[in-house]
């Protein structure tokens, strides 16, 4: 059987050139920090706003530890496909959910180490912390490299072998991230087969501006990749 095209997620987009050239390169879905300091690509709220209103891809609201009475108007003003949920714990999954009302699915990310000690309980535990989001109403796992400052943003990729193991494991559509780049794309999906991949800091100029001729390279590397 043929395996499932993999769908295309760019994210943290700031401008409207950039949200431009990643959907011209075929995203699927354009993500926008919202509001996390921690983040070089972290925009306010009204921006999101704009952007979102103007999209052609399905827009992804990624937030981290936003109060539910914040996040609602927010999720009403940007109408996301989806929002991605940092740092919170699966009670707040479950509310957001709730409250969404299938309006937008819930995306939780889960952190990989770089390379894993023991693989084997490092899946483990990967397993067990999506059942747990799964069993609070989230739709779909996006799989990134854990570092000391989090989970994701740095441009490192995860143990592949080991999200290859969670992602066949998975009850829950899985998104594989972390230093994805237009050279390593087409490697990353033979060695995982993800249902979607999510790039951001390699295709930069400097953090928060993508560069277009790196977005051009993804396009060129995505068409072979899905043709």
């Amino acid at each position: 059987m043929a395996r499932q095209r993999p769908e295309l997620k760019v994210c943290g987009l700031t401008r409207v050139a950039d949200m431009r050239g990643a959907e011209a390169a075929g995203a699927d879905y354009c993500g926008f920090i919202v509001e996390i300091e921690r983040s070089p690509r972290s925009i306010p709220r009204e921006t999101a706003a704009l952007l979102a209103r103007g999209c052609r891809a399905r827009p992804v609201l990624v937030i981290e530890d936003m109060p539910i009475d914040e996040l609602l108007p927010l999720a009403e003003a940007v109408r996301p496909a989806a929002i991605q949920l940092h740092g919170d714990d699966a009670s707040h999954i479950e509310q957001l959910a709730e409250a969404l009302a299938g309006r937008a699915s819930v995306w939780r990310p889960v952190g990989l180490p770089a390379e894993c000690a023991d693989r084997a309980a490092t899946v483990a535990a990967a397993l067990a912390e999506i059942d747990k989001a799964t069993q609070a109403g989230a739709s779909a796992i996006v799989l990134d490299t854990r570092t000391a400052s989090g989970t994701g943003g740095r441009g490192v990729t995860c143990d592949w072998e080991a999200a290859a193991q969670i992602i066949e494991g998975s009850d829950l559509s899985v998104l594989l991230a972390g230093g994805l780049s237009p050279e390593n794309l087409a490697q990353a999906i033979d060695a995982t087969s993800p249902a979607g991949v999510d790039l951001s800091s390699a295709l930069e100029s400097r953090p928060g501006v993508k560069d277009q001729q790196r977005l051009r390279e993804l396009g060129r590397s995505w068409r072979e990749i899905v043709r």
